[in-house]
């Protein structure tokens, strides 16, 4: 074989200290600028604009210049997935076995993240998987024969003031995104995306600084409550 196979070069983006917290918190589905991700990771300007570059080149993630600004995101849903995938690694998981899994979920410091948290811009945690839940039982999303979701006329409907414009544009907008640390669905996609921002707006959910995790607000408990089937309102 010749040169650098490609799967090196991705693991040795990503292995640096660094390029991992870059990652980790471009994680949670929004763009920053530059100087923000170099106070996150607590580095340089300088250091974090070749550290985005590499990124950039690798395609771990995106640019998107605005005025004066650029802001930086993940390039895509399989990029942040693999993530995802390599935290469940990090983690031991699968090697403690379920027992030591419920056991560090359960630590004070992750109990918030569990109970709520954003997953490349949707929703995710224990409310990520009893909201799909309650929709689904609902009838105001089906499933679609191509293995996607789409909205009913009566989910539409009662959905409308969280999300107006959430079905623009094509391709698949709701999908099934495996949860990992409850390890059931919750619902990804355009249209997830647009659900999460929706709640973050009118106040339902608070971003937590610096982590992905999400608090609910006490509007967002009278919110939650009258749609969810079953409603834990968290830590």
């Amino acid at each position: 074989m010749s040169g650098e196979p490609r799967l090196a070069r991705i693991a040795a983006a990503i292995a640096d200290p660094t390029r991992a917290r870059t990652l980790a918190r471009l994680l949670d589905g929004r763009l920053h600028t530059a100087g923000e991700l170099a106070r996150h990771a607590g580095v340089g300007a300088a250091t974090m604009s070749a550290h985005l570059k590499l990124l950039v080149d690798e395609g771990l993630a995106r640019v998107r210049p605005q005025g004066r600004h650029r802001y930086f995101g993940l390039a895509d849903g399989d990029v942040a997935h693999a993530l995802e995938a390599l935290l469940r690694v990090a983690d031991g998981r699968d090697a403690a076995g379920p027992a030591a899994d419920l056991q560090r979920w359960q630590r004070p410091a992750m109990r918030g993240l569990r109970h709520a948290r954003s997953c490349y811009g949707h929703l995710a945690g224990e409310l990520g998987v009893q909201w799909r839940e309650a929709l689904l039982a609902k009838g105001w999303v089906r499933a679609a024969p191509d293995g996607r979701y789409e909205l009913s006329d009566t989910g539409r409907e009662a959905l409308v003031e969280l999300a107006p414009q959430g079905e623009a544009g094509t391709g698949r907008l709701l999908y099934d995104c495996v949860d990992w640390s409850e390890r059931r669905d919750h619902f990804a996609g355009p249209l997830a995306v647009a659900w999460l921002e929706a709640m973050v707006t009118r106040g339902w959910l608070r971003r937590v600084a610096d982590t992905r995790e999400l608090a609910v607000t006490p509007v967002g408990q009278l919110a939650l409550a009258g749609t969810l089937l079953r409603y834990n309102p968290g830590p």
